[in-house]
């Protein structure tokens, strides 16, 4: 099931390699799924003939809308028409993007998940609970960390991310960064939270040997709204920091300055060039 992950990340793209991705597509789930899983065969034909439909699909379908979308980014970033209703707008936009990525990819997965062997499953978690305490490690380095030290590597981080996008950042950028620090929600322990209840769910409903209509329901379910296992905190969290960010980037985008503004929409454009030649 961790296959929906990469395929979601390869398939909505980012960053400056996005042609690699997209080509090389098939060896890069098989790379990554063979940490988790080894399949056989039959099961690889399987995969390859799906993977085929959802890419030919998705070149199709998803490239052009992509490419509408974040041409009309660009010209409310060009002609100065950001604000808070706009952004929500886009993320909405984005939102329905990755919905349609699911809707298509998630019921194809719950078909074929009746192929999965118990010794498969068991591989596929003993990998996932590998994964878990490698992060549960991270999360205690990072703790045993001084507060201070905490705040100078997240403020690295942030204002990194903000230059990527802008270039090099002004005064007034550098303090609307640190100014924000302290201002979200920390939600590493409900996320924590959230995961082990997910994957419980998971793993007691893949260990069913009943794999009928009632367990695909189930499947699909869980897959289609991780969310319900969150909880209304966490969800609630969500929204207020993702309020807060869009503030932040609203801000952020105010004291832009033109080379900065150039700066931005040359992004997008490589971007969309780049999907342009993936359409063709």
């Amino acid at each position: 099931m961790k296959k929906i992950i990469i395929i979601g990340l390869v398939l909505l793209l980012s960053g400056c390699s996005t042609k690699f991705v997209y080509k090389n597509v098939d060896w890069l789930v098989y790379w990554y799924v063979d940490d988790f899983v080894e399949l056989t065969n039959q099961q690889e034909d399987i995969v390859d003939a799906k993977l085929a439909t959802w890419l030919a699909w998705h070149k199709e379908s998803e490239l052009p809308q992509y490419i509408q979308h974040l041409s009309e980014l660009s010209g409310d970033i060009r002609t100065q028409q950001l604000s808070l209703d706009k952004m929500d707008y886009h993320q909405q936009k984005a939102a329905a993007h990755w919905m349609r990525l699911k809707s298509k990819i998630i019921p194809d997965l719950v078909e074929m998940s009746p192929m999965l062997s118990q010794e498969q499953i068991d591989s596929m978690f003993k990998e996932i609970d590998k994964m878990n305490e490698e992060e549960a490690d991270e999360r205690e380095e990072l703790l045993s960390k001084t507060p201070e030290k905490r705040k100078s590597e997240s403020l690295k981080r942030n204002k990194r991310n903000l230059k990527r996008w802008l270039g090099k950042l002004n005064i007034e950028q550098e303090r609307l960064v640190e100014n924000m620090y302290g201002e979200y929600h920390s939600n590493a322990e409900l996320w924590l939270q959230y995961r082990v209840r997910y994957q419980a769910e998971l793993r007691s409903l893949l260990n069913d040997t009943d794999r009928g209509d009632s367990f695909k329901t189930k499947l699909n379910k869980l897959l289609m709204k991780p969310e319900a296992f969150r909880g209304a905190t966490l969800n609630q969290r969500n929204v207020e920091n993702s309020s807060r960010y869009k503030e932040f980037l609203l801000a952020a985008d105010t004291l832009a300055t033109e080379e900065q503004r150039k700066h931005l929409l040359d992004e997008i454009t490589e971007f969309i060039d780049d999907l342009n030649d993936l359409v063709k």
